[in-house]
């Protein structure tokens, strides 16, 4: 009996906790758990759209900090080589200013033992006294030739004391102020030694966040790259149909001049006709008067400026000239290329431009006079916007809202609009920038001052 009690017991205190497969479920039940599922998985995609998110701000932050920590290495290898420089020129200055303060020294014992045997000379006679005293004519003019000779001698040692007093005075200037530049220069370049300290450290932090996330990372650099291909997919499609157009009206030109040369020389054979019928027996010998010459058709515009505007030379003569392309101050974020990052030895990424990070609220412009030739969106870059100079194309990728419509001239500095800032990434605002020569990729560092 007690065993049985004690059976009964234990299983009241289970029942609570069996699976409700072992319960009678209502359709209210079935509503609710429905209801808690589906909340459950929209919890969890927006955890996992939060992290991605995440990652993503992570990153484009470690890309701005590894950009800062370049410019940090070139301005600390520029400021060092100054500061050598400078260094240099303190030392070869505080010798020079050693060696004039030695010369004036000597020059002040000379000039000053000059004086003292004047002095003893004025003290023993007068100079009228030392002329009157000779013995002959001769030697008279002997003494005052000495005496001259020793005026000019004092007159020089007193010029070269104050010439030398005042190279003196001059050089110890000099060093004083290159002191100070070079005081300037330590201090910059201490600060600059500690900024890039802070951002060195600020860089490893990241990247232990993003290796700890490494699935994420993953992720995220996937969607990056897609897109990337997908703007130049895209991109390819649009200057093969730029190539075959431009293909097809060559080709309708080259035919409406085959059919001019055609009814010129069908006109010219018809004339040639009629002079001959004009010189049969019976009728007049005069030639009859050749009708107006037509007009022949006037060439495609293609062809036109195409004849007309060097773009392209121009433009590849502009190599290494050309601005940057955006309003504000620009840094470097991504460069162009294959390449293996230093710190994700498994990331490879591939860039057919460059990013280039601003401040918010600045805009993408034209580095070059051109056409725009296409204006698209495409997912990632927003607004992206194709200006042809010739054989060249430069792409701006990233515009929020556009200043410029297709078709459209544009001149060099013209605003093409405004460029994206991530709100959700403190504003952070960047251009994606190419430089094509048709279909090949160029390098737009290469291609910009």
């Amino acid at each position: 009996m007690l065993f049985r009690v004690i059976i009964i017991s234990i299983l009241a205190l289970l029942m609570p906790s069996l699976p409700a497969e072992g319960r009678k479920r209502t359709s209210a039940t079935v509503k609710k758990e429905r209801r808690e599922a589906t909340k459950k998985i929209e919890r969890t995609k927006g955890q996992i759209k939060t992290n991605l998110a995440d990652t993503r701000r992570q990153l484009a932050e470690f890309q701005t900090i590894e950009a800062e920590i370049g410019k940090s290495d070139a301005s600390i290898r520029s400021l060092q080589a100054r500061t050598d420089s400078v260094t240099r020129r303190v030392t070869a200055l505080a010798d020079s200013v050693a060696a004039t303060e030695a010369r004036v020294t000597s020059l002040k014992a000379g000039y000053a033992a000059s004086l003292r045997a004047i002095r003893r000379q004025r003290q023993s006679a007068s100079a009228t006294a030392f002329i009157v005293a000779s013995e002959s004519f001769t030697e008279a003019r002997k003494r005052m030739r000495y005496l001259s000779e020793l005026s000019k001698s004092e007159k020089e040692k007193a010029a070269n004391l104050a010439a030398a007093a005042a190279l003196l005075k001059q050089q110890k200037a000099t060093l004083d102020s290159v002191r100070t530049v070079l005081a300037a220069d330590l201090a910059s370049l201490k600060a600059h030694k500690r900024k890039l300290e802070k951002d060195r450290a600020t860089a490893d932090a990241l990247v232990a966040k993003l290796k700890r996330n490494g699935r994420r990372l993953e992720q995220v650099l996937g969607e990056q790259q897609e897109k990337a291909r997908k703007l130049d997919r895209e991109l390819d499609r649009i200057i093969e149909e730029e190539a075959r157009a431009a293909a097809e009206a060559e080709r309708k030109r080259k035919a409406a001049e085959e059919a001019a040369r055609k009814e010129e020389a069908r006109r010219k054979a018809a004339q040639d006709s009629a002079a001959k019928k004009s010189t049969a027996p019976g009728q007049s010998s005069a030639t009859p008067k050749p009708s107006a010459p037509q007009n022949k058709p006037a060439k495609p515009a293609t062809q036109r400026k195409k004849v007309t505007a060097p773009a392209a030379s121009t433009f590849a003569a502009a190599k290494g000239k050309l601005p940057m392309p955006v309003s504000g101050p620009a840094m470097i974020v991504g460069d162009f290329g294959r390449h293996k990052h230093k710190d994700f030895e498994k990331v490879e990424m591939m860039n057919n431009g460059i990013d280039i990070e601003t401040t918010e609220g600045a805009s993408a412009v034209a580095v070059y006079p051109g056409t725009v030739t296409m204006v698209i969106v495409m997912d990632g870059y927003h607004n992206v916007v194709l200006v042809r100079h010739g054989e060249y194309l430069t792409v701006y990728a990233g515009i929020a809202s556009l200043a410029v419509r297709k078709g459209q001239e544009v001149t060099a500095g013209q605003s093409l609009g405004t460029i994206y800032s991530d709100p959700l990434d403190s504003g952070r605002t960047r251009l994606h920038f190419e430089v094509r020569h048709e279909k090949e990729k160029l390098n737009p560092s290469e291609w910009l001052r």
